[in-house]
């Protein structure tokens, strides 16, 4: 069956993303259509993360990465306070045994231009944290925490209140072009758009292909487990203890998170799930995980980081072993005092030499642009990658 309505712009995807790229093209007067898969927004990557504001210090300054995290945080911090969606703004603690990587990432902030940046030491250190293990550390007041869920369906209220629609249950199994126009077409019906936007997240890369392109990644799941710090414990931590990041890998390692209505999570491990939906070990999809292990970037990835990649699969099947790596952070925690809670899957480009990607990348087809990594910060970045590829696509 074929829609009779005709869109400007057809938007893949209702994750955080999708929805602030349409945001953005909404105001230019296009009429615009999401199409989700799901039953809602954000069920995935957008609603599974541990909701945290990034800074941008992590980021080499004037990179395409730090840019967009650093004016998607001011232009995130301005929707939040305009949809009165509740916030904390009250920094994070980045600690290393190595004074020398503290000292990198302090000349790092002068910089990015932030202000307020301070290397704590001993008693400044615990007048922020008392309970950290670690007594040395840079504090960065920019960081703080909000329930992403709750942004990406705000966003989804006003894109419908200024008319714009959103269909559910479309999962896209075809892409052809017709006079000029794109045909988007899902298991149920074809929508008809003059420019198609593929947000995708974990299925980016199979979307790019039924849009004729041949990407040169492809997106690897990776399951992020966290766990919930429960009992009288849950007031040893005041806001975020962050380890300084791996630079040759994109990910965070395990951290403490206090959450916006207070909780302290604690994680995430990065494990290779089983498929692209993998939020649990029983989650199996055999065509996906051979895909992944076949995949030539991906066996190349597996040989450079094997000893790595055992470590989070032992960290994730021995909770003792999650355990001392949270007590590495914070001394005190038992086994009894953490519950597991839902884990999330980071849809990673990998390229076919092996490589991790770690900035965004966009592709551009015949009248169409696709998202073919968002790793984080993504959600803090929305904004300011939903006005980048507004500015691409308008133009």
């Amino acid at each position: 069956m074929r829609s009779s309505k005709k869109y400007d712009y057809i938007v893949i995807g209702g994750g955080i993303v999708g929805l602030s790229t349409a945001l953005k093209l909404q105001e230019a007067n296009k009429k615009i259509l999401i199409l989700e898969k799901e039953s809602s927004v954000g069920l995935h990557q957008s609603g599974r993360n541990s909701g945290v504001l990034h800074s941008g210090i992590y980021y080499k300054p004037n990179s395409f990465k730090s840019n967009l995290c650093i004016r998607g945080r001011e232009l995130m911090l301005k929707f939040l306070e305009s949809n009165n969606i509740p916030y904390r703004l009250e920094g994070k603690i980045v600690v290393d045994e190595n004074m020398q990587k503290i000292e990198s990432l302090f000349e790092r902030s002068k910089l990015l231009a932030m202000s307020g940046v301070q290397v704590l030491e001993k008693d400044e250190l615990i007048d922020k944290e008392p309970n950290s293990k670690i007594l040395q550390g840079l504090f960065v007041p920019q960081a703080g925490v909000v329930d992403y869920k709750t942004v990406t369906e705000t966003m989804a209220n006003i894109f419908r209140n200024k008319g714009g629609d959103v269909e559910y249950f479309q999962e896209i199994v075809n892409i052809t072009e017709n006079n000029d126009a794109k045909l988007v077409s899902s298991k149920k019906e074809t929508f008809t758009g003059d420019f198609l936007i593929n947000c995708a997240g974990l299925f980016s890369d199979k979307v790019a292909k039924l849009d004729g392109l041949n990407p040169k990644v492809k997106i690897i799941p990776f399951r992020g487990e966290y766990y919930e710090i429960v009992n009288e414990k849950s007031h040893l931590l005041n806001n975020m203890i962050y380890p300084i990041a791996d630079p040759d890998l994109p990910f965070l390692g395990i951290h403490l998170t206090k959450t916006v209505d207070g909780r302290i999570e604690a994680g995430p491990n990065a494990v290779l799930a089983f498929s692209r939906e993998g939020y649990s070990w029983t989650k199996f999809n055999l065509f996906e995980t051979l895909e992944t292990i076949t995949y030539k970037g991906m066996i190349k990835l597996g040989r450079k980081y094997f000893k790595t990649g055992i470590d989070e699969m032992y960290r994730s099947l021995n909770k003792a072993a999650f355990v001392q790596e949270v007590k590495k952070l914070l001394p005190g925690i038992e086994s009894e005092d953490l519950v597991q809670r839902p884990a999330g899957v980071r849809a990673q480009a990998v390229s076919d030499d092996g490589s991790l990607l770690d900035d965004f990348l966009f592709e551009e087809g015949y009248k169409s642009l696709h998202v073919l990594n968002a790793p984080s910060p993504a959600a803090t970045a929305s904004l300011a990658i939903g006005e980048y590829i507004a500015s691409k696509v308008l133009n």
